[in-house]
């Protein structure tokens, strides 16, 4: 059977033994870049209501922010306190790895709300085209996490298995050939950013369906994804990531709901 053997290296350029440029912040910053040129486009066409690129700049860069932060909150305060206790250094290692996505959009949730609202701009058309760069990000994190060996599939002896046996990063390894995860999870985010972009571009459904689309479609996919990834089972045989993705599935599923069953905004009268 052909097995994927790692030995990749987790910085892109190392200064310290713990210190240095990693391939996940790149994927952050890409995910900074790409969603500052796609919005940027809908901006330009006019697609989001008092939107200009000055206040764009201003969202983009408060939003990479609050992603760093709330990813950082729900990894240290809810995912893994255990590690990390009362110890405000460890907090705020970011360089040392460990950032969660639930908390990255809930972060990027808040202060677009508080940026939507000082602005007067819509919500949900700011969040149906920012959504689209974020999946394309986040599959590029999760080749990051690929490389860095991080959250490790189940125990599977069948074809392109990663076995992390002979990397000499990794004090301790994961044992045995496990599911390559990382790269389910990548396929599954390039995949949903093109159906989200056909969604928006193609139908033109109405502001907050291509949003709530990548809630529901992200949460629902990954929960099922999850049972092939090495996590510890905290309730009813689900984990963690599963309890928040399923909730993510199900509120997504309520607020399509509420947004179909509402009427369709009049078309603006003409003076004849």
């Amino acid at each position: 059977m052909p097995r994927i053997y790692h030995d990749l290296d987790p910085f892109l350029w190392q200064i310290t033994d713990t210190f240095g440029i990693r391939w996940y912040s790149m994927a952050y910053f890409l995910g900074f870049v790409v969603t500052r040129w796609y919005v940027g486009r809908a901006t330009d066409r006019g697609e989001i209501r008092n939107m200009t690129q000055n206040r764009l700049n201003t969202w983009v860069l408060t939003s990479f922010l609050a992603a760093v932060l709330g990813a950082r909150f729900f990894h240290v305060f809810v995912f893994e306190y255990e590690l990390y206790g009362l110890n405000p250094r460890a907090w705020i290692a970011v360089w040392e790895g460990g950032l969660a996505y639930h908390g990255g959009l809930v972060g990027v949730a808040l202060v677009t709300y508080w940026f939507s609202r000082k602005y007067r701009i819509p919500f949900l058309q700011v969040a149906d085209r920012a959504v689209i760069p974020v999946a394309i990000a986040l599959g590029a994190g999760r080749i990051a996490n690929f490389i860095n060996a991080e959250m490790p599939g189940t125990l599977y002896d069948g074809p392109f298995c990663v076995d992390y046996s002979m990397n000499p990063h990794l004090a301790r390894p994961p044992e045995g050939c496990r599911h390559p995860t990382q790269l389910y999870e990548m396929a599954k985010n390039w995949v949903l950013a093109g159906f989200l972009f056909l969604q928006l571009r193609r139908f033109r459904p109405r502001d907050g369906i291509v949003f709530w689309s990548f809630i529901g479609l992200y949460g629902a996919i990954r929960f099922n994804l999850m049972y092939l990834r090495d996590e510890e089972r905290i309730l009813a045989g689900l984990t963690q990531s599963q309890i928040f993705s399923g909730s993510m599935a199900l509120i997504a599923v309520v607020a399509i709901a509420v947004l179909l069953r509402r009427p369709l905004p009049r078309p603006a009268r003409t003076k004849s």
